[in-house]
């Protein structure tokens, strides 16, 4: 059931419980009005109404009262004979007509009772009550207009439906709102989601009101679809990266089997370097499987190793491989007394760090001296790797922690098979440290050198060996 059709049927709802209501309420206010007068007739002197006292009419006069002189009220007194013959006693200023008194004794059969009857030979009604008159076969009728009971009635009647009319305009007014801000707003959310499915990727919901709900809606729908379409370009980009980083070094490896398969290489020393290129294109595409299967784990935030780690001592041990790659590189080490120490993956930290310096050491010149430190800044472990070399311009900076990235010229890598990486190393890195709850930042210029720094919560009250 669309929502349309719920609000149309809560509407229905609605007005049937409105009417309901207001005839119950008329019902209830007519039943009311007709007891009081019911228990004025039944007020009425005992001796009255059994007969008993029958005030003689003066001559020329239908009733005991001149016209004059009659009562202020809206009674009648009647005495009807058992010929039919009617004699009114009291007949009220306030009457606009008379009873059919008859008619009300033959309603009743001339048991006391109330009744309602109506006027004689004119528009209205009555309430009235029948009694046997002592001693003989007539009756005394004793009647009460009902003219100001039925304006009071249709008066209530006119109130409700004016109010009823009210209510249903305010309930048109109230869907006609709901579906301009509501409907029709889910309605272009709903169009451009079949918009999609059908094709076309580049529709986007109208927004005419961003501070409804329903405007808010469509904007975070045109923000997810925004931010899948970048997702996907991010995930083609990366796929076509990938193959084109995987297709190089296969290349090699199937040109140099296909030569040897011809029998191209006879002499050993050149076999003995061919066995040796083909090694380093396998490493290559080993490493290049290693970062994007640790690209993948960390992209879907697998649970991570948790534990107190000495970033001091991840340091040293990163500055002590740099040495053994590069001895004659000047490596120095900033570091406090002890720690800092955070809570974390102590692999994946000792990747984070390696990364930095191994980069540092590939794109700087051999003399240029690097820098890895580690320090507690109040809440934060900070490391950073500085190098002193050509430094990276704006455009290089902004790029450099994307996936497949190389620098052309300032940070270029060296030649030949199996050196350089895949551009994978720094996106790897800031993938470590959002996964720790960090980031990682560059400062640069050209002329003046990289400084990576990571911050890293430390997310435990310091030791005492943990002195900032």
């Amino acid at each position: 059931m669309s929502l349309r059709t719920r609000l149309i049927l809560v509407a229905v709802a609605l007005i049937a419980t409105y009417a309901v209501a207001a005839y119950a309420v008329v019902s209830t206010q007519r039943s009311l009005l007709i007891e009081q007068i019911d228990r004025r007739l039944g007020a009425l002197p005992t001796d009255v109404l059994a007969g008993a006292v029958v005030p003689v009419p003066p001559p020329g006069h239908e009733t005991v009262f001149a016209e004059t002189e009659q009562p202020i009220s809206e009674f009648f007194v009647g005495v009807v004979g058992a010929d039919r013959s009617v004699v009114p006693l009291v007949s009220g200023a306030l009457l606009p007509t008379t009873p059919d008194v008859v008619r009300a004794v033959a309603g009743t059969g001339g048991t006391p009772g109330p009744v309602t009857i109506d006027a004689a030979g004119a528009p209205g009604r009555f309430r009235a009550i029948v009694a046997p008159r002592a001693g003989t076969e007539g009756w005394v009728v004793a009647a009460q207009s009902l003219a100001e009971t039925d304006a009071a009635i249709a008066r209530l009647v006119r109130t409700l439906w004016i109010a009823g009319a009210v209510i249903a305009v305010v309930l048109g007014a109230a869907f006609f709102w709901i579906q301009r801000l509501g409907l029709r707003p889910i309605a272009r959310v709903t169009a451009t989601a079949e918009a999609i499915t059908a094709g076309d990727r580049a529709h986007r919901v109208a927004v005419r009101d961003a501070r409804t709900e329903a405007g808010k809606l469509g904007r975070a729908f045109n923000v997810m679809l925004d931010e899948r379409d970048t997702s996907e370009a991010r995930l083609r980009q990366f796929v076509a990266d990938a193959s084109h980083e995987l297709r190089t070094p296969l290349t090699s490896v199937r040109g140099y089997l296909e030569l040897y398969r011809q029998g191209a290489f006879q002499d050993k020393a050149q076999l003995d370097d061919i066995v040796r290129r083909l090694a380093a294109e396998s490493a290559r595409m080993h490493g290049l499987v290693e970062d994007l299967l640790a690209l993948a784990s960390l992209d879907e935030r697998r649970p991570l190793r948790l534990e107190r780690v000495d970033l001091g001592q991840v340091v040293r041990d990163a500055a002590q491989d740099a040495r053994a790659v590069q001895p004659g590189r000047r490596i120095s080490v900033v570091l406090p007394d002890s720690g800092p120490k955070v809570t974390g993956d102590p692999e994946r930290l000792a990747q984070l760090v390696g990364i930095l310096v191994s980069n540092a050491l590939a794109h700087t010149p051999p003399g240029a001296p690097v820098t890895p430190a580690a320090a507690a800044q109040g809440a934060e472990a900070v490391v950073t790797v500085a190098d002193q070399g050509a430094g990276l311009d704006p455009e290089a900076a902004r790029r450099v922690f994307d996936r497949f990235w190389r620098g052309q010229a300032a940070r270029s890598r060296a030649k030949g098979p199996g050196a350089g990486g895949a551009g994978l190393g720094l996106a790897i890195a800031r993938s470590i440290a959002d996964a720790h709850g960090g980031t990682i930042s560059l400062a640069t210029a050209p002329g003046e050198g990289c400084a990576f720094t990571v911050r890293l919560p430390r997310n435990a009250p310091p030791d005492k060996d943990d002195a900032a």
